[in-house]
């Protein structure tokens, strides 16, 4: 671009205005390169504002503002000619770069400025999805469809968790008291955690030491025995709360005995039907039972549930569901009511029938503790599953239930 001749107040202002647009674009690209703010020197005041003359000023301004932009597009040549390796996207040709622009250097055109937030724009969403930086964009949640659970992961811990108890009730039944005791102490460690979250103190320690005793107390001594530990269990939450001293020890003392009685009072109902005749059998039939309510119930739902029970405790258990629960269990019910214990079909039935209606009661009082405090699972401890109180909130509440229609149905306790 050819210069044009200036008088010597504005060639004075041009010789001052090339050096400094020269290093204010410098000092951007530098920016640019290290992620630092530039420092742009401010212009040279015009020499009419030196003067203070108003129709000189006016001349002055007028001769500033043009040496400005002869400068600013001579700085503009050099520097693109200095540095010939580097481009700019979406930058308009002869057109100083859109850093110029806000320093009060040059008058940006309409085109500049679009071109200026193109650029910045693009910009932004370059810095904002590069690695590593603060608002990178979180990697894609997967959907799992209407299983709404990472079902892979789901069979492989149900198929080993399974197999261990299985092999447990076949070949040495009292490990499997073992596995029940420290499935109990996990689950009512992750209740105690979460009803914590509705502002009151669970006594832990009193509470979780009481559920363990219940079980070994069962299997050792009997129901009396389960009886003894409960009183004492519950006594000793009294005594703890009382001398912790807490703001509201009513509903402590309450929220601990609901944990005692729902998991520690209900596991024990498992452990007792262990200790009865072919107790290994009859626990294997209680588990089968369960597993083939949540399993036609989670197949039935999953294919053509669209009627829910109750939306507003778990909108994902549907009429559907619970039909499919009582084919799956009553099929189950009656193949071990005949091959396993040579009972009356009829008593299959009444098992496929029962036993699904309290699994699925457990399912919705669990959800609408959940739901209560606002969780989604109980624990992380059992990917697919959830914690361990996940898995057994259709299996606690039934447990009694079976104990019941096995001591007066014929042919299981004798």
């Amino acid at each position: 671009m050819a210069q044009q001749p200036v008088d010597g107040e504005k060639w004075e202002l041009y010789t001052q205005e090339f050096p400094r647009r020269r290093d204010a674009i410098r000092a951007e690209r530098e920016a640019a390169r290290t992620g630092q703010l530039p420092v742009i020197q401010p212009a040279p005041t015009p020499p009419a504002q030196r003067t203070g003359s108003t129709a000189a000023g006016a001349e002055a301004q007028r001769q500033a503002t043009e040496a400005q932009r002869q400068a600013a597009d001579e700085a503009q040549r050099v520097e693109e000619q200095s540095q010939a390796t580097e481009t700019q996207p979406h930058a308009v040709v002869g057109s100083p770069p859109a850093s110029a622009y806000g320093h009060g250097l040059v008058t940006p055109t309409p085109e500049a400025e679009k071109a200026a937030e193109a650029t910045s724009a693009d910009t932004a969403t370059a810095t904002d999805n590069a690695p590593g930086s603060a608002t990178a964009a979180e990697p894609e949640k997967k959907d799992y469809g209407r299983a709404g659970r990472n079902l892979p992961a789901a069979i492989a811990v149900g198929a080993v968790l399974g197999g261990g108890v299985l092999a447990s009730l076949l070949f040495y039944p009292p490990s499997f008291v073992v596995i029940v005791l420290i499935g109990v102490i996990v689950a009512m460690w992750e209740l105690a955690n979460a009803l914590s979250r509705s502002g009151s103190v669970v006594a832990r320690v009193p509470t979780v030491t009481a559920a363990g005793l219940m079980i070994l107390a069962t299997y050792l001594a009997g129901r009396e025995a389960l009886w003894v530990a409960f009183t004492v269990g519950a006594g000793a939450i009294l005594l703890f709360t009382l001398l912790e001293r807490r703001p509201n020890p009513v509903k402590d003392v309450c929220l601990s005995l609901f944990a005692l009685t729902y998991v520690g009072l209900m596991a024990s109902s498992v452990v007792f039907i262990l200790t009865q005749p072919d107790g290994n059998l009859l626990v294997i039939l209680f588990l089968a039972l369960v597993i083939a309510s949540d399993t036609g119930g989670y197949t039935f739902g999953v294919l053509w549930g669209k009627h829910p029970i109750a939306p507003k405790i778990s909108p994902k258990k549907s009429w559907e569901g619970y039909a499919g629960s009582a084919v799956f269990s009553t099929a189950v019910g009656i193949c071990m009511a005949l091959w396993a214990f040579d009972a009356p079909i009829w008593t299959g039935v009444v098992l496929g029938t029962i036993i699904p209606a309290f699994a699925t009661l457990g399912d919705f009082s669990e959800s609408m503790i959940k739901r209560d405090l606002d969780l989604k699972d109980m624990g992380t401890l059992l990917p697919g599953h959830g914690g361990v109180m996940d898995r057994l909130d259709s299996i606690l509440p039934t447990a009694p239930v079976a104990l019941v229609l096995f001591t007066f149905l014929p042919g299981f306790i004798t």
